[in-house]
């Protein structure tokens, strides 16, 4: 009988955990989720990027040449180029690429956000400047028409300093809007190097596009 007892008493005391752990889980998970940090957000604040893929996919398909004028210090010359795909011509603008560092998580909330009109023209701005001097990119600036997806104009200043030298380069990007797109029209970088111990270098390059053929409803045409 006491065996039976104990038996009884065990799976008595047994059943009581079982019901408190159902009762203790759920509160426990909830408990959890509760302390839990929310997921960060992790969207850049400019997805330059996907604009400057974009560009050399249509470019390319669209059969676009540049026009290419680029001054050295005393020297300049001028060059027409066909980049033959949309690699090619991603590595065109490779130099862009360098205003995605707005968006790397230790720098993105280091830089304030604005939105208004464009004082020079019909035109809105949104502005990305940075709040400290060790940023690489100072500031990043859209100007648009109507709607950020509208994009005319992309402006932006980089300064890299390392213990050979320091460059600084202002960037700009120039659109017009064709069938629905933003399609790039021009470019320019214009900047300067200063080795230490040396003289500096001072160059200006100026690319203006052509477009080869249109593009309608996701096909090329004459």
């Amino acid at each position: 009988m006491y065996w039976l007892i104990n038996r009884l008493n065990h799976a008595c005391a047994v059943d009581q955990l079982r019901g408190l752990a159902r009762l203790l889980v759920p509160a426990l998970v909830l408990l959890l989720s509760a302390c839990t940090p929310p997921a960060r957000d992790v969207r850049g604040l400019f997805a330059i990027d996907s604009l400057l893929q974009a560009q050399a996919s249509y470019l390319a398909a669209a059969n676009a040449t540049v026009n290419k004028q680029i001054t050295l210090g005393s020297k300049q010359e001028e060059v027409d180029l066909k980049p033959s795909d949309s690699t090619a011509w991603f590595k065109e603008l490779e130099a862009f690429s360098v205003m995605n560092a707005i968006n790397k998580p230790i720098n993105r909330d280091r830089y304030t956000v604005d939105e208004l009109p464009d004082p020079q023209s019909n035109l809105r701005m949104r502005s990305f400047k940075g709040t400290s001097d060790d940023l690489p990119v100072s500031y990043v600036r859209v100007y648009y028409h109507g709607v950020p997806q509208r994009v005319r104009k992309i402006e932006s200043l980089y300064t890299e300093v390392n213990g050979l030298y320091k460059t600084s380069r202002s960037l700009s990007l120039e659109f017009d809007y064709i069938n629905g797109t933003p399609v790039m029209t021009s470019y320019s970088i214009v900047g300067g190097q200063k080795m230490f111990l040396d003289d500096s270098v001072q160059y200006d390059i100026k690319g203006r596009v052509k477009i080869g053929k249109m593009i309608t409803n996701g096909k090329a045409g004459n």
